[in-house]
């Protein structure tokens, strides 16, 4: 095959496909919580242990059944918390905040706009703080544990 003048490249007539750059990934756009980094999560997780008596989970396969609402966003939590009573809440809070670890209360995980998931500590108080504490008929009023979602 000779190489023509009037065409350097042999392409004969047909059209030069441009080379594209490699596709980079998206950059995330701020998604995570400013000072997420710096939680110990190890630490953070032994310290709920011992002060909780509820559930404590930080397995990579009850975070990722919690990165997700009724929402198109996933962020995996840090971890999971499943109280037991009040006290377990105030203990659980109480662990994150000497942690500097956000908090995330979740009820039922049915937002449609991304509240119900976070980088951060998932208190889901509806395993087992469900509980109707009283109901006055008369006043239209009822009382209830935070985990109550019917």
């Amino acid at each position: 095959m000779s190489v023509s003048p009037l065409d350097p490249d042999g392409l004969r007539g047909r059209v030069r496909s441009r080379l594209r750059p490699a596709r980079r990934r998206p950059r995330r756009l701020g998604l995570r919580p400013a000072g997420i980094d710096e939680v110990d999560a190890a630490a953070l997780e032994k310290r709920l242990r011992a002060a909780v008596r509820g559930e404590v989970r930080f397995d990579a396969g009850l975070r990722g059944a919690y990165a997700h609402d009724s929402s198109n966003y996933r962020q995996p939590p840090i971890g999971v918390v499943l109280p037991r009573d009040a006290d377990d809440v105030v203990a659980a809070l109480a662990a994150c905040r000497e942690h500097h670890a956000p908090v995330l209360p979740r009820g039922c995980g049915t937002s449609l706009a991304g509240q119900g998931c976070n980088v951060a500590v998932v208190i889901d108080t509806s395993r087992h703080m469900r509980g109707i504490v009283g109901v006055q008929l008369d006043r239209r009023l009822a009382t209830v544990q935070p985990g109550v979602i019917r």
